[in-house]
């Protein structure tokens, strides 16, 4: 305890407001309750209520500020009001409202009003810590939905990490999510993984909510480029300063955690770290960055259908000309930057069959067109075909291992092959009139019924109902 007087004068003012407080509730004053509703846990959903203490205090605070002990408490505390109202989410500098947040943090969740000792005192340190410390430990946290942590805790550097939300004592609404937030995409019986960020700030600094966000949004990047999965940010994120009151904020929406969940194996954050440093000294802009843009857009969306051609937009992006010569070799450029050399002509094909499908998408054919142009392949397995292809290209390119003009880099691959691939331009409206041109060698083809392949894959209705 480093100051006497204060600690004093503040339990007095305490102890005065508690007796207040208990004879307005014994006289049959109600201290109302809110209902809470339990969420992402598995079963059946759970509630509990909770004391709106804040509430019943806030009613009384003019007869509270009008006790004797309230004035030589507000003298006690002077300046430091405008600090510990900062600590607690609020503004100003006046005595009297930091000593009603004392009030509110000292019986928060509390069903009675019996002053507690030993509560007091921890209250109390915190006001100290407030006024006397030179800097205090500030944090900000967000839930990351669709993100499986093997371990605890991971730490990013720079006072980063991501830690399992049942290891910390963050708010329940954090640790549980929201249902109804869209980015929480499918519903998880997990606890939600939390990216924190903590720093040592001054009394005097604000909490970094700015900051923040930010570098939380350039971690979910390097997440969505370093291995597949579904992941996204909560659309609320939280803050406090030392031991004080959570406090929640908004933050932009980064899309839905679509698809498997994106699971972090113990062991592996050595690697994720150093590939995070790598992305970090990229400087590309351009069509890089477009194509970079369009594939988080894609990460992000709720149905594949939709994500599908943001993905191939990234890739016309880094690969394509403008000229129509370009439009017609993006499966090929794609096949000899992303296959190996006995594997180009099927990877060619798939990135046809994904073209095949976003003309489908876009209502250019009906579905026995689109089973006669690509068969029984699933329709998700070519969208996170794409997806992988478009996030091979970005990694290299940030990491450094393959220079910005891919558009060249394929051009001078494709020199140095023996033989050319075949480039094939196909339509899904076939007119009867024109036979199909014949070649050498015949192009791959599937015999299905479309009623019978519409049965076959139920994920097919699935796919293209929300466009």
């Amino acid at each position: 305890m480093r100051n006497r007087a204060l600690h004093d004068a503040l339990r007095t003012f305490a102890l005065e407001s508690a007796r207040l407080l208990r004879d307005d509730q014994s006289a049959g004053a109600e201290l109302e309750f809110d209902l809470d509703e339990g969420s992402g846990r598995s079963g059946p959903t759970l509630y509990h209520y909770r004391p709106l203490a804040q509430k019943f205090i806030a009613d009384r605070w003019p007869r509270l500020s009008m006790l004797e002990s309230c004035l030589p408490a507000a003298h006690a505390l002077g300046s430091g009001a405008s600090a510990y109202l900062r600590v607690n989410g609020l503004r100003g500098a006046e005595a009297e409202p930091a000593l009603q947040a004392m009030l509110e943090r000292l019986y928060e969740d509390a069903t009675d009003f019996t002053f507690p000792e030993e509560r007091f005192e921890r209250v109390y340190a915190e006001v100290e810590r407030t006024l006397f410390e030179k800097s205090r430990q500030a944090t900000v946290l967000v839930p990351i939905y669709g993100l499986e942590l093997e371990a605890e805790r991971v730490d990013l550097g720079e006072g980063m990490s991501i830690v399992r939300g049942d290891r910390t004592d963050a708010p329940d609404e954090a640790v549980w999510g929201d249902p109804a937030d869209p980015a929480s995409g499918v519903e998880r019986s997990r606890t939600n993984v939390l990216l924190m960020l903590s720093m040592e700030v001054s009394p005097d600094d604000p909490v970094p909510a700015a900051e923040a966000p930010s570098r939380f949004r350039r971690l979910l990047t390097g997440l969505r480029l370093w291995k597949p999965g579904g992941v996204a940010l909560a659309a609320l994120a939280w803050r406090r300063t030392g031991d004080g009151r959570w406090q929640p904020f908004e933050i932009e929406a980064t899309g839905a955690a679509r698809g498997e969940p994106w699971i972090l194996v113990e062991g592996e954050d050595p690697d994720l770290r150093q590939f995070l440093a790598a992305i970090a000294k990229s400087t590309h802009g351009g069509a890089v960055a477009w194509a970079l843009s369009r594939f988080e857009m894609g990460c992000g969306r709720r149905f594949e259908a939709e994500a599908l051609s943001d993905y191939l937009l990234g890739l016309r992006a880094l690969l394509e000309s403008g000229a129509e010569t370009g439009r017609s070799s993006l499966a090929l450029s794609v096949a000899v930057l992303c296959a190996e050399e006995g594997e180009r002509k099927p990877v060619q094909r798939r990135v046809e069959l994904a073209q095949a499908l976003e003309r489908f998408v876009m209502g250019d054919g009906p579905d026995d067109d689109y089973l006669d142009a690509v068969g029984s392949d699933s329709p998700r397995t070519l969208v996170d075909e794409t997806e992988r292809h478009l996030r091979a290209l970005l990694r290299d390119v940030l990491c450094g291992y393959l220079d910005a003009d891919l558009r060249a880099v394929a051009e001078d691959l494709l020199l140095e092959q023996p033989e050319r691939f075949e480039i094939r331009a196909r339509k899904l409206r076939r007119s009867p009139e024109v036979e199909p041109h014949s070649t050498e060698e015949e192009p791959v083809t599937t015999e299905i019924d479309a009623a019978a392949a519409l049965d076959e894959h139920d994920e097919f209705a699935n796919f293209s109902a929300p466009v």
